[in-house]
């Protein structure tokens, strides 16, 4: 189960699992957003490669419009899929 809770200041908390059967709804979900998002993580279990491509596409829209991205509080596995993939070097991860 995944569920995503918006917060004051562009913040958004992630909880449970990011995979394929969630993706589109966390795509409208954070497309909603129009200004800097920062998404907490520290409930964010598990994601997916279709997770993955969630955070790029976020990223890549919010950029284009001259706002950022970031992640926050990522549990080790998490982080350790972002590594992985190589995108701790394109997205802001703290």
């Amino acid at each position: 189960m995944f569920s995503m809770q918006l917060e004051p200041h562009g913040v958004v908390r992630l909880t449970g699992r990011l995979d394929a059967s969630e993706a589109d709804r966390a795509i409208d979900g954070l497309d909603a957003i129009t200004g800097p998002v920062t998404l907490d993580c520290s409930n964010l279990e598990y994601i997916s490669s279709a997770g993955l491509s969630v955070m790029l596409v976020t990223h890549r829209r919010l950029r284009a419009a001259g706002h950022a991205l970031r992640l926050t509080n990522l549990q080790p596995r998490v982080r350790n899929v972002f590594t992985y993939a190589g995108l701790h070097r394109v997205l802001q991860i703290e």
